[in-house]
This record gives C-alpha cells, structure tokens and sequence, in this order.
C-alpha cells in the first residue's frame, strides 16, 4: 500500500459499528455507518455480518505505511531503497528488527506523464440509486478532464447485463460529448460483476501496447448476484487479461460488498483497492488517486527481495504475504510503482555476529519492456535517534494492528476470550509503550478502545 497522502494512491477501508464511527489509509481512510461516512482508511474494511471487525480486511500493511515515513525519497533516479536495524526496539539480547525503506521519485520530479488507455466500468445495478451514482457521475466527469487529448477511454456499465456506454476512443475524438455520455447512466436491475469487468478488459485489449498505461476501475456497491458468480472462475479470467499488461482497481462503494473477492481481484491485477462509503468526496477523491496513479505509473510487476546473512534467522514478518526461499532470504511480490510513495517492510531477526555482516535488499520491475534493478546493503551500525524512533513507531503499529487480526480471527471462532484478550493486550501495549501524542498509534488504540467494551457487554454473543 502507498501513503495517500503523498503517492495520491491507497486502498480505502471501512470499519464499521453499530454504535461507533471511526474515520482512519493515504491521505484518509474511511468508516462508515449508515448514511454518514468518513475518508479513511488503514488497513480495516468494513466489518463482518455481527457489526465486528473482519479479519479478511484488517490488513497488517496498510496500517503500518499509512503515514509518510522518514527514509531516502529519491530525486534523480525513480526508486530508492534503504536498509535500517536495530537491537533496542524489542528489549531482547538475541533479536533485532530490520526494516527495508522503498521510496520512490515525487510527481513533481517527473518531466513527463505516461499515456493512459483505461476501461470504467460501473455498477449501475438498482441499489446504485439514491442518489450514489448520480456522485459517480460527478467524480467521472472531473476524472475525465484529467486526460489528456492522446489518452484513450472506454465505458462500460452493468447490471444484469453489461453495456457498452463508449467504445475505446481517443479523447480528443470524444471530449465534447463525455458529459452527456456519463449522464445517460441510470440505475437498474441486479449485479453481474464478471459480465462488466470482461467487457471492460475487452475494450481495454484493443490498445493494449507498450505505448500506453492499460488499466480497467471497476466500481461496485454490491455482491455479485448475477451471471458467473463463482469467485475462482471470476479470479482465473481476469488474470488472464492481467498477464496480457492490463491492471485493474476494484472501487466498493458502501457496506453490502464482496469485499475478499473485491481485493483478490486488485491485487491479482496489480492494482489498488478502495472501500469507501457514498460521499461524494471520498468518491472524487478516490478516482483523482487513479488517475494520478496511470499518469505517473514508475513500474510494473516490482518484486523486493531481502538478503540476510548465513546464520542470521527471520523470526517474524510483519504483513503481506512473502515466500520464504530460506529462513534467511524472502521474496514479496507488491503493487506497482507510483510517485510519491514510501513503503516500509518490517521483521524480527535473530541475530549472530552482525560487525562483519551485511544485509542485502533488491527490488526488480518492469518498465517499457525493461527489467529494471535497485539494489541497497548494509552492514550494522548506530542509527540517527530520528530513524531509530521511526522504526520504533513502525513496529509498535505493526504489532497493534497484529493483535488487531488475532482479535478478528478469534471473534470469526466464536471465541470471545481470546477476542478480549487480544484487545486488552493492545490497549495495555499502548497505554505502556506508545507515544500519546502520535495519531497513528492512537488510531488502532481507539478501535480497540471502541470494541472492548462491547464485547465485555456480551452484545456480540
């Protein structure tokens, strides 16, 4: 995930309660109840049927690069990388963490803009009503004036069925009339995802080429109820067009979603994942992040390995989903490179001999049909108190968002003990260790805060 607030681009994630509304990743993220609704986001969806947190949506990564982080920002070159560790954090004499930095060049640094083909494909099922698509209109229209003449657009909209609403075409070929074409979309009938999502890919594929950014936004405010609905089969037809070099952001709007299918779908196409609520300017705000995103795109496909000594041990990885190649050596495979981004990777080393010991970190991506390459290395040695206290709020947030998901799971268990147990343990971490004049450590501390008493109340069983 990258920081809103500088790459422009993050996943929006909805937690919601009954009785309590909390606004949390990149610039804002989102909760929402009801009708009201607040830009956040951080890592937390929306919550399960009983009104808890859902452990599919909590996630540990979001949480942790939600704010800009203090490492090198690029100015010539594209990509960074950096390496810090430290052996204080964890007040163990056999463990030290390592954090990898990845930062990348800020869109004022860029000379040039990429040329953009991209397929909108929108929900525009009965339930879009209430005035929710007429805010998707809106936020359309203003996405499309950020084009550029050269750039290409199509529009597909579904509901049982999908419709073609505009044909692939140059924007200079159509400027004139994407208006009136955005408003001729009215709500009706049911929600066929699939139907939507392939007819978008399809037009998408007609300039599928080196020469341009290829993407399809798909937005939705249901579950799929209509046409193919089988989650694999929906999954295994969009990778193909994936493969093909076209991405694809998933937009849910509201509570009623398929939120696992939505995000499985985004990050099997290199994409970004939003969850917002029905304000319009959390709707703006979200496709404004797109357009930046497939205007100043750095790199596909970026894969980060990280190298550590003979001897040396991975203990525990915060966050995403890395493959092991040994208990010293891993591979995390992340979304494309935007500007502005800064993104962090945290784990628990068990150390040996560090004095003539070096970590290694590299990050490889596509661009232009180019393998291009980042390397850093880095032996042990003391650390700035700016960095050191940095890498100590990272790890505070990634082990408060940690518990945060053994609370869901255990919830998703019938297991209200340990749920109790998993929130007072964040609450007691937090009020002992953390800084409490930090707002992003108090975020996690307030969702624990807001949930513990329910559940000491039994509303939940």
């Amino acid at each position: 995930m990258k920081n809103l607030s500088v790459l422009n681009k993050s996943t929006f994630i909805y937690l919601f309660s009954s009785t309590f509304i909390f606004n949390i990743s990149k610039a804002q993220y989102g909760v929402s109840s009801g009708s009201v609704s607040h830009t956040v986001s951080n890592g937390l969806s929306s919550a399960n049927e009983h009104g808890f947190l859902n452990e599919n949506t909590i996630i540990v990564e979001d949480f942790m690069n939600y704010h800009k982080h203090q490492i090198k920002i690029p100015k010539k070159n594209e990509v960074a990388l950096s390496i810090d560790y430290d052996n204080t954090v964890l007040r163990s004499d056999d463990n030290f963490l390592v954090q990898i930095g990845l930062a990348t060049q800020n869109v004022s640094d860029r000379q040039h803009s990429n040329n953009v083909n991209v397929s909108l494909v929108i929900d525009n099922s009965g339930s879009m009503g209430g005035g929710k698509l007429e805010k998707v209109k809106t936020a359309l229209k203003v996405f499309v004036k950020g084009l550029k003449p050269e750039d290409i657009i199509s529009i597909v909209k579904f509901d049982d069925t999908a419709n073609l609403v505009l044909k692939s075409s140059k924007i200079k070929e159509v400027a004139g009339n994407l208006d009136s074409i955005i408003e001729s979309i009215y709500p009706s009938g049911s929600t066929n995802i699939h139907s939507g999502m392939m007819m978008g890919y399809s037009e998408a594929q007609k300039h599928n080429t080196k020469d341009y950014n290829s993407k399809v936004i798909l937005l939705t405010d249901g579950m799929t109820n209509s046409g193919i609905t089988d989650p694999e089969t929906i999954l295994k037809q969009s990778k193909e067009y994936n493969d093909k070099g076209i991405d694809i952001s998933t937009i849910g709007v509201g509570q009623q979603l398929d939120f696992y299918l939505l995000r499985q779908i985004a990050t099997s196409g290199r994409g970004s994942n939003y969850f917002i609520g029905d304000a319009e300017k959390d709707i703006q705000k979200t496709f404004k992040d797109e357009l930046e995103s497939l205007l100043y795109n750095i790199g596909k496909k970026p894969k980060l390995t990280i190298n550590l000594p003979e001897g040396m041990r991975i203990n525990k990885f915060y966050g995403y989903q890395p493959k092991y190649i040994s208990n010293h050596e891993i591979e995390v495979e992340l979304e494309n490179l935007d500007c502005g981004q800064t993104q962090i990777f945290l784990m628990e080393v068990e150390k040996n001999e560090r004095e003539n010991s070096s970590i290694t970190a590299s990050l490889v991506y596509e661009k232009n049909d180019e393998i291009k390459k980042v390397s850093s290395k880095k032996g042990y040695d003391a650390m700035t108190e700016t960095t050191q206290q940095e890498l100590k709020k990272n790890f505070q947030i990634a082990k408060m968002a940690t518990e945060l998901k053994k609370a869901a799971k255990y919830f998703s268990q019938t297991n209200i003990g340990n749920t109790k147990k998993s929130m007072q343990n964040i609450i007691n971490y937090y009020q002992s260790f953390c800084n409490k004049k930090d707002e992003d450590l108090r975020r996690i501390y307030d969702i624990a805060l807001q949930y513990s008493p329910r559940l000491h109340t039994n509303s939940y069983e």
